[in-house]
């Protein structure tokens, strides 16, 4: 194939080489015809690059066309003057297969030069730049590979601008009818001439817009510039229509502003901010949310009459096995819908027939857990304060003692003079000691003081105050440090018994990964990028963790009850359809949300609608509607779930009842039991303390009473 790239103003051909400037005799008819000059100069107008394709494989009759289309004649200009052109040949595919009857799409996104070597990757990289050439070089053509893929591939780089074809109707259809861009205008001169059978353009051009949305496709044709006008109103009801171009007033443009009723497929499905209407039999009658006010907006601004399609089962859509899309995404491949008035995740579907509009707002993904089950009412005394503060109250304890008893110590020291029974009563009444207390060993002293100690700090009653001036200061340092400790136990217990105490949620990413349970979800497209695959070994193993699951029943139900799943939902989701999860405390959302993204409306690729809405967006943005219509939906719920809502209000701020204090009701019978227990301890010990006693008197009395009656007998006769 041979293969040119020109960026030349026709001014120059008076200059360089004024050879190629032609008389009216070596012109062809229609190059002659000023009507058809100045309709194909108002057809590529504001178009500032042009791909000349010539389908004749005779090498000169490039050079001839060229001449015609560039250099001006003798008193007129050139009909593409001023214009960057490439000039190349055409490739019809050997096999019909290879070409646009294949299977597959032939868009530069997916077609790849077959490479494999340094020659190969240079080659393509020259194909694919835009050669500039002086002049006196132009008519150098480059020698490049012959294939249908790389035809394909190098149209596809002007697919924003125009095309000039030379070709016949079976080249065209078998190399280039595929190729066509929605953005691109084309000129086709045919070389069948008038005797073509205009049922066949007509049919071809009215398939090209609706299932490509082409339709800036003009065919040269016995004299006449034929194209198709898709929004021309022909009868009620009806558009589009072949015409010829009479005047530069007939080439078909996008209505600006008023398409006068023209009909549009949209689709709408259940989602965020799109919610429906049913009847008693349960048949979808309408849809409500913000989304669908956009669209109202835009239809009624547009002037369009909408026909909405039926909700796809698989919404969103995702690629299939066989390369194919199924759902909305599907749809709008297939051009079966125009646009969908749903928020779409700004990110790659893989798929490049599609288009988004501009962003219309942001939402997170979020992961979801069950909530962690209630505290008992027996421990949430203990709950008021942390493990780690308990821990320091009883170090505290600890330190306190160990200080007491090296004060008290210190204390005895000083005072070691005298004689020693008087030096142990003195002390034992300067620290206000008792007398078991007096005459117990040392250990039983210094646990006495531990006991003393947790006493003060607990704000227990304490009696035997110490009448040591030193002591006295360190015991109202614990005193202090009770109060505070007293009063924060104090004042929580009550916020603990009137607010429902949960255990410890799972309340990172990290703890979510350590758990190791699985995250199942309803949307395929969430197992692709929710956790970024190679960005850490967390994310890769909650990557791992995640299963496609596309159950009919809601995934926030079976979360809700399960501790062993997890699911991932954006955020909005759960203040609109699951609030009642989360009033009720059913479900727990992890703070640390994995994704945030920017929401758009999505349409088919190079699609005529995607400038105007995206004004109209904007335009909507700018005011503050879309965000009035999203708050007017958290209204709506807010009324809707009003009775969830005041209910697990009420939950919040709970009356005290019996039921309530039944805790310290426990630890009043726990205690009686307990010194009922002791009591009868103690009791039993008495007893057998005093029946032990008895005997070891009585074995006490038995040697002795012999003697004391000689003692006595004695006595007597003394008297006597």
């Amino acid at each position: 194939m041979l293969f040119c790239s020109l960026i030349i103003h026709v001014s120059l051909g008076f200059i360089f080489n004024p050879k190629y400037v032609r008389s009216e005799e070596d012109v062809q008819a229609w190059l002659s015809d000023q009507a058809i000059q100045s309709h194909i100069v108002a057809i590529f107008d504001g178009i500032g690059r042009v791909d000349v394709v010539v389908g004749d494989p005779d090498p000169d009759h490039p050079k001839e066309f060229l001449d015609l289309l560039i250099h001006p004649s003798t008193g007129s200009p050139a009909i593409l003057q001023g214009k960057t052109v490439r000039l190349y040949r055409e490739v019809v595919p050997k096999n019909e297969q290879d070409g646009c009857n294949g299977d597959r799409p032939m868009l530069s996104a997916i077609i790849e030069m077959e490479g494999g070597d340094d020659e190969a990757e240079d080659l393509e990289a020259e194909l694919l730049d835009v050669i500039d050439r002086e002049y006196e070089d132009e008519w150098r053509f480059i020698e490049w590979d012959r294939t249908y893929e790389s035809f394909a591939k190098i149209w596809d780089q002007n697919h924003d601008f125009g095309y000039v074809v030379f070709a016949s109707w079976r080249a065209f259809e078998l190399s280039m009818r595929c190729l066509l861009d929605p953005y691109a205008t084309y000129l086709f001169v045919l070389s069948e001439g008038s005797g073509f059978e205009m049922g066949k353009l007509r049919e071809f051009m009215k398939t090209a817009w609706t299932r490509e949305g082409v339709f800036k496709v003009f065919f040269l044709l016995g004299g006449k510039i034929l194209t198709y006008d898709p929004f021309l109103l022909v009868g009620p009801k009806k558009y589009g229509a072949m015409k010829e171009l009479t005047s530069s007033a007939d080439i078909p443009s996008i209505p600006q502003g008023n398409f006068n009723g023209y009909p549009i497929n949209i689709d709408v499905f259940r989602s965020t901010y799109s919610d429906t209407v049913v009847n008693k039999e349960g048949k979808i009658v309408n849809f409500i949310g913000a989304d669908i006010e956009v669209g109202k907006v835009f239809i009624e601004a547009m002037n369009f009459t909408p026909t909405y399609l039926p909700p796809d089962k698989d919404q969103f859509g995702f690629k299939l096995p066989n390369g194919s899309f199924n759902g909305v995404i599907g749809r709008l491949i297939r051009h079966e819908s125009d646009i969908t008035f749903v928020g779409f995740f700004i990110k790659d579907y893989f798929s490049r027939d599609i288009e988004f509009t501009t962003g219309i707002y942001t939402d997170e993904l979020c992961c979801l857990v069950k909530k962690a089950s209630r505290v008992p009412e027996y421990l949430l005394p203990i709950t008021i304060f942390p493990a780690d503060l308990w821990a320091l109250l009883f170090l505290t304890g600890i330190i306190f003692s160990i200080a007491w008893i090296i004060i008290r110590a210190g204390i005895q020291a000083k005072s070691g003079t005298g004689v020693r029974w008087n030096q142990k009563r003195r002390l034992a009444q300067l620290f206000n000691l008792s007398n078991d207390i007096r005459d117990a060993p040392l250990y039983r002293k210094m646990v006495q003081i531990c006991v003393d100690t947790y006493i003060l700090l607990v704000s227990g009653p304490y009696q035997r105050f110490t009448r040591s001036s030193t002591e006295r200061l360190m015991l109202f340092g614990i005193i202090m440090v009770s109060l505070i400790f007293v009063s924060m136990f104090q004042s929580s217990l009550s916020s603990v018994f009137l607010n429902p105490v949960y255990y410890k949620d799972i309340d990172s990413l990290q703890r979510l990964d350590e758990s190791g349970i699985q995250i199942p979800v309803k949307y395929k497209g969430f197992t692709d990028d929710v956790f970024p695959a190679n960005y850490s070994p967390m994310m890769d193993s909650l990557r791992s963790k995640m299963i496609y699951n596309p159950i009919k029943t809601s995934m926030m139900d079976q979360v809700a009850h399960s501790t062993k799943i997890a699911t991932v939902t954006r955020r909005t989701t759960l203040s609109l359809d699951n609030a009642v999860f989360i009033s009720t405390k059913q479900l727990f959302m992890v703070p640390e949300c994995p994704r945030l993204y920017n929401l758009a409306y999505v349409v088919p690729r190079h699609s005529v609608l995607l400038e105007a809405i995206n004004i109209l967006i904007l335009q909507m943005l700018n005011g503050g509607l879309i965000n009035h219509w999203i708050d007017v939906m958290n209204f709506n719920v807010t009324i809707r779930d009003w009775e969830q809502i005041r209910s697990s209000h009420e939950e919040s701020f709970k009356i005290l009842t019996l039921i309530d204090m039944q805790f310290p009701f426990y630890l009043l019978a726990i205690g009686l039991v307990l010194s009922g227990v002791i009591f009868v301890i103690e009791l039993v010990y008495y007893r057998i303390s005093m029946i032990s006693a008895l005997k070891r008197q009585r074995r006490r009395a038995k040697p002795m009473a012999p003697r004391l009656l000689r003692v006595l007998d004695s006595k007597s006769k003394m008297v006597a």
